[in-house]
């Protein structure tokens, strides 16, 4: 198990943790052998201690402010890659369909497809864009009373203890643990957040309200028709979350018609006329890349672009295509949309001209060295 654990955390190829002992340190200095070899020994003589996690800075999407992003070190990740994987398919039957997020053999794409489903075919039109608040502040008692109902082994709830209680190293000042939140960007946290909000999704199912739950991690949708009493939902919920500890962002929450059309896991969903003749539908949900996602992979590519002038056009196509194709496969249900996504084949054309404009100092604006479509006859990624 831990031999398995290793392969998938190497796989990731993460940062260092406090140690400052990343993964070819082990590798090389340590040995992997013996690196599990004490992982085991230590959890066979349960005198394994989490480390702190290291607590870093990133930037959010298009928002000024920055989210809390922990890197535990190594080991633990081990660690906790074999508590996921024993842990796992012990939850999973209990998990519910309206669950999408971090769930094996589920994933983002189909939360998209559910709900365009259920507004075409169902006529549930009126959208409850939630947004909770404080969500990585999950009370650790309640939760780890959740994760006892499925597991009785003392150990595994000592483990899950101690990542909770392991407290966070920020800016090299150490921050103890005050019984709040979960250790985010740990391998264990998608489950345990799943775990807690489980909770919301059998009450929710308990309830029979009238409407559509498609939840991812803690971003969901309710889908309503046009006659429920929208305010009552929000009420209801608001009950639910509160038995929780949780609460919906009041800014960040709205009520919107799936005509206006909603932004939702990187994708824009609208429900639009059917323009077809003869169609049977007059109306259906169509998605396309959000102006956020849009404007995410233009910034990657200037990233990737910048000012090396020392590369090839080549060269630069061979390290544009991995980012491209990515963000294509992410959004293969907005290939309908082609005259959208062709815009980005002319944004990224664009940018290649600028960088050979520069490059070669060419007095007139760079269209001549790639005539012929020179980049695609290169390999560049086309989409749509």
């Amino acid at each position: 198990m831990l031999q398995e654990a290793w392969k998938r955390v190497r796989a990731n190829k993460g940062a260092p943790g406090t140690d400052e002992h990343g993964i070819v340190y082990i590798e090389t200095v340590i040995g992997v052998e013996a690196f599990l070899a004490e992982i085991g020994q230590e959890l066979h003589a349960k005198t394994y201690r989490p480390l702190p996690v290291k607590r870093c800075w990133i930037d959010k999407p298009g928002k000024p402010e920055k989210r809390p992003l922990g890197i535990p070190v190594v080991k633990d990740r081990v660690v906790q890659v074999a508590a996921k994987l024993v842990m796992e398919p012990i939850f999973e039957t209990n998990f519910l369909p309206c669950s999408y997020g971090f769930r094996p053999g589920r994933d983002a794409t189909q939360a998209i497809c559910e709900i365009q489903r259920v507004i075409t075919f169902q006529g549930r039109t009126v959208v409850v864009d939630a947004d909770i608040r404080g969500f990585d502040n999950i009370p650790q008692q309640p939760l780890r009373n959740l994760v006892r109902r499925r597991i009785s082994d003392p150990r595994m709830i000592k483990l899950i203890k101690g990542w909770l209680e392991a407290g966070v190293m920020d800016a090299g000042a150490y921050v103890p643990p005050d019984g709040i939140g979960t250790p985010q960007g740990g391998v264990i946290y998608p489950l345990l957040a799943n775990i807690y909000l489980h909770a919301f999704d059998k009450m929710w199912q308990q309830s029979n309200l009238p409407g559509t739950l498609v939840r991812y991690c803690d971003d969901f949708v309710i889908l309503l028709h046009p006659k429920t009493d929208r305010q009552w939902i929000l009420t209801q919920v608001r009950g639910m979350l509160g038995r929780l500890g949780l609460e919906l962002h009041p800014q960040k929450t709205r009520v919107v018609d799936a005509k206006d059309g909603i932004d939702f896991l990187g994708v824009h969903i609208r429900l639009c006329r059917v323009r077809k003749p003869k169609a049977k539908l007059k109306h259906s949900a169509r998605v396309w890349p959000s102006k956020a996602s849009t404007q995410r992979i233009k910034q990657k590519v200037r990233d990737v672009i910048g000012r090396r002038y020392g590369r090839t056009l080549a060269e630069m196509i061979k390290e544009l295509n991995p980012v491209l194709r990515g963000w294509s496969n992410y959004h293969l249900r907005a290939r309908g949309e082609r005259r959208r996504l062709r815009k980005l084949n002319r944004f990224v054309r664009e940018r290649l001209r600028i960088f050979l404009k520069r490059k070669y100092s060419d007095p007139t604006r760079g269209t001549r060295r790639l005539l012929g479509n020179l980049p695609v006859r290169l390999g560049l990624f086309q989409f749509a």
